[in-house]
C-alpha cells in the first residue's frame, strides 16, 4: 500500500508514467542530498547515460524539448570536481519526501495498529467466540470438502 501511494504521489508531478528507474534515482538523492552523480551510478549499478538522463528528467527540463522537467533535482558542479557534478533537491522536491515520510509514518501506524488488533483476536479463546468467519479457515474447508 505504501509503494501504491508513493506512486501516485509522484505521478502528480503530471507524469503518466514514472518509471522505477526514474523513481529508484530520485529516492536515493533523496536519502543522499548533495551526492556526487558518480556516486549515484556506481552505488545504484545503472549506467552513466541513464542516469544522466534521469537525472535531467528529475530536474528542471527533460531531455525531449516540448516537455518539461519535473524540477524535483537541481544539479550543480561538483567544486572538488569540475567535471562532475552534485545532486540537490529543490524545494520542490523536499515537499516530495516530507509528503512521502508522512505517507509512510501514517501507512505504518495502520499497519501496526492492525497487527495488534489482530493479535488480541488471536489470543481470545476461540470456544468462546462461536463460528466467526474466518477464525478457523482449514476446519471450515475440511467441513465444506465432506459435504
Amino acid at each position: 500500500m505504501r509503494a501504491f501511494m508513493s506512486i501516485e504521489l509522484l505521478r502528480s508531478t503530471g507524469e503518466k508514467e514514472f518509471p522505477a528507474q526514474l523513481m529508484s534515482i530520485f529516492f536515493w538523492i533523496a536519502a543522499h542530498n548533495g551526492c556526487k552523480q558518480e556516486d549515484l551510478m556506481t552505488d545504484c549499478n545503472i549506467s552513466k547515460s541513464s542516469v544522466s538522463r534521469c537525472v535531467t528528467w528529475l530536474g528542471p527540463q527533460h531531455r525531449l524539448q516540448h516537455r518539461s522537467g519535473l524540477k524535483l533535482v537541481r544539479r550543480e558542479r561538483d567544486p572538488d570536481n569540475w567535471r562532475g557534478y552534485r545532486l540537490y533537491l529543490t524545494p520542490k522536491g523536499e515537499i516530495f519526501t516530507n509528503l512521502l515520510d508522512n505517507y509512510a509514518k501514517v501507512s505504518l501506524s495502520h499497519l501496526t495498529k492492525a497487527k495488534q488488533e489482530v493479535k488480541a483476536f488471536d489470543n481470545i479463546d476461540s470456544k468462546n467466540l462461536g463460528r466467526s468467519p474466518g477464525l478457523h479457515l482449514e476446519s471450515e474447508v475440511e467441513e465444506a470438502d465432506k459435504r
